[in-house]
């Protein structure tokens, strides 16, 4: 695809950029008269962002906020994913370990945050905490649906074949698995940003979550906006990277 293409893709990206900044101007000061302290337009947001850019405050928080995400979802990845694949594999296992799932899985994230803070105090490990729970969960449902899922007839294929338990699980259920896995994976980012924000405003310093609290004490919601949109952004430019990583890495996928 062509430069010309790739600006079509964020074609409707900039059309509600370019409305957003007519609104914001023209449209709405005339219902509320200080609708740019309530409302700003992008070219405020940009502005801002560029000072802290400059400063190198953007940069800081941002990083703080990512490496708490990056801590929590590694973690999340590195105990879901042999947790549902051991469950999958092994229906005793599975019979025992769903009931401790099935009961912590429907308690919000945000419950932890309590606990995080008295366990942990104010800092980075409360934030990686209830990061690791809001995302752990999804990847091990996804691990386990993945399994389910695989064909039966490749499973008697193979048994047929002469293929043992372990190259069965390695040969055929796990590659047939995988595509799911990496699902449960993007579920799970999107959860662990969604989560860094709250744990932010109420227990952290610094980071993006820090930004938008502290926006409100200094009366500036473009700073708001600002820490709303490099979120987005990050969680955008990860999971494209997931998404270039499952190409290269799982092209049976189709």
């Amino acid at each position: 695809m062509g430069v010309w293409g790739r600006m079509r893709d964020f074609a409707t990206t900039l059309a509600v950029l370019v409305l957003w900044e007519i609104v914001a101007d023209y449209v709405y000061p005339h219902f509320v008269p200080t609708s740019r302290n309530i409302f700003p337009p992008p070219s405020a947001v940009i502005m801002i962002a560029w000072q802290l850019l400059i400063s190198g405050e953007l940069l800081r928080h941002a990083a703080y906020s990512l490496g708490r995400v990056l801590t929590g979802f590694a973690l999340a990845c590195a105990v879901g994913v042999p947790l549902g694949l051991s469950m999958g594999a092994w229906p005793f296992w599975r019979r025992q370990v769903s009931v401790v799932v099935e009961v912590l899985r429907p308690i919000p994230p945000f419950a932890w945050i309590p606990l995080g803070l008295l366990w942990f105090g104010v800092g980075d490990e409360q934030s990686v905490f209830v990061i690791f729970i809001a995302s752990v969960f999804p990847v091990v449902l996804n691990t386990v649906f993945g399994i389910d899922a695989v064909e039966p007839v490749l499973k008697r294929s193979a048994l047929s074949l002469g293929a043992s338990k372990w190259r069965l699980f390695t040969r055929v259920i796990l590659p047939a698995a995988l595509p799911q896995i990496v699902v449960g994976i993007r579920i799970a980012l999107s959860f662990a940003w969604m989560v860094l924000v709250a744990s932010e405003l109420i227990g952290s310093t610094s980071g993006l979550g820090y930004l938008i609290l502290d926006s409100r004490n200094l009366g500036l919601p473009s700073l708001a906006f600002m820490g709303m949109l490099v979120i987005g952004l990050i969680g955008y430019l990860l999971d494209a990277g997931i998404r270039a990583a499952e190409r290269l890495l799982l092209p049976w996928r189709g």
